[in-house]
């Protein structure tokens, strides 16, 4: 009886201290759990907040890959906090959770200031575009009057829309549409100044300043001994010069066709004829509208013969004629275009000139003398920016450097 009492008072006794054990432990536990700080019971809002100012300053754009990796980080921060807050016994701690948040505020707060950085520079990088452009277009304008751009000035003023609109929402800090406006203005461009580039080109090319020397002084040297005088009419700069015994003997100021500097095609060009010519009527007052005239002997039989080739290659329309009546004229009265096509002087200079010149007097119209002339300084800039231009890869602002544009 005693033996049989002992163990049940034995296992009763075994029993307790198992349940004391695990009360016991279950109270440590719910004590460690009681001492552990609890998560926020609201996601913190600053991290958020940083995020859209990340956003609303235009990351997607300017660094979109950096921004993806911070996104992505924030939401899976946004997953543990929210795990974490409805378990039991979480398995992120809050120093854990509070380092990464510290983190990620550090690090978006670095994004934020790199996305403005890049902003800036981007508002930098494009107005220099916008700048450059817009030089590029005043240059291919003051050329109207000197080359042919009839048919070019719609595309030209559509090209100064692009950039004025681009300019205009740079200044609104809308940088997003200013890369298209910019592309389109140099599209609408590019052929001007590829067609502006061969015409002017002449100007600078050794053939043909080699060539215009040579009928200056084959033309000059036989009036060296007889004193003929002989006109010189130098396109480039404008210019009729009076040679005398092949010395130069007075210069003066003239004016050219609204395509002057082109070489004459077909009539109704306003291109200035190239070549060796002869003074073969002498017009005083009365017999011309120019005040006095010197209507010259064009189309030389050289002249025709290249007029026929271009025809034939398709280089002039079938319905256009050689031209002619080309003069050395004053100037008529009550028009502000004095010429298109002849070479026109001031009233005052005719009058010295008309008793001075007798017929067949010879008359050299050249482009330049001298390979540094005003149309190769005006060329070289459209020509440098052209090629600069083309040679660059397409605008992206995701780059992460801009060359410069001149």
């Amino acid at each position: 009886m005693t033996e049989q009492g002992s163990g049940r008072s034995l296992a009763r006794r075994s029993s307790c201290w198992l349940a004391t054990g695990t009360l016991l432990l279950f109270l440590s536990l719910l004590f460690a759990w009681w001492r552990t700080p609890a998560f926020p019971p609201v996601f913190p809002t600053p991290v958020e907040e940083l995020d859209r100012q990340i956003r609303a300053a235009g990351v997607t754009h300017l660094l979109p890959q950096e921004y993806a990796v911070f996104h992505q980080r924030v939401s899976d921060l946004r997953h543990h906090w929210r795990l974490a807050a409805h378990q039991w016994w979480p398995s992120w701690t809050l120093q854990e959770f509070t380092e990464v948040y510290q983190e990620l505020m550090t690090s978006g707060t670095a994004l934020l200031t790199a996305t403005q950085h890049k902003k800036t520079a981007l508002h930098s990088h494009l107005k220099n575009l916008l700048d450059a452009e817009q030089a590029q277009l005043t240059r291919l304008r003051n050329l109207n009057g000197l080359f042919d751009l009839r048919g070019k000035r719609t595309a030209l003023s559509r090209a100064q829309s692009f950039l004025t609109q681009g300019a205009s929402l740079l200044t609104q800090a809308q940088v997003d549409q200013v890369p298209h406006l910019l592309q389109q203005a140099q599209n609408t461009m590019r052929p001007i100044e590829t067609l502006l580039i061969h015409q002017m080109g002449r100007y600078s090319d050794s053939h043909n300043i080699a060539k215009w020397n040579r009928w200056v002084t084959d033309t000059i040297a036989p009036t060296r001994h007889s004193g003929e005088l002989v006109i010189i009419v130098i396109k480039a700069s404008q210019e009729l010069r009076l040679y005398q015994k092949g010395l130069l003997r007075q210069s003066f100021s003239a004016s050219l066709g609204f395509s002057g500097l082109q070489d004459k095609l077909h009539e109704g060009d306003g291109a200035t004829p190239e070549g060796i010519f002869h003074v073969i009527q002498k017009k005083g007052k009365g017999e011309t509208k120019f005040y006095k005239a010197f209507m010259l002997d064009f189309p030389t039989t050289l002249h025709q013969r290249q007029f026929r080739a271009a025809k034939a290659q398709g280089l002039i329309p079938a319905h256009r004629g050689i031209g002619g009546f080309i003069e050395i004229h004053g100037q008529p009265l009550g028009q502000s275009d004095p010429t298109n096509g002849c070479v026109a002087l001031e009233n005052s200079i005719m009058d010295t000139l008309f008793p001075l010149i007798p017929l067949r007097t010879p008359v050299i119209i050249v482009g330049a003398l001298d390979p540094v002339n005003f149309v190769s300084r005006a060329l070289a800039p459209i020509q440098s920016h052209h090629m600069r231009r083309n040679s660059l890869p397409l605008f992206s602002p995701t780059a992460s450097s801009h060359p410069s544009v001149g």
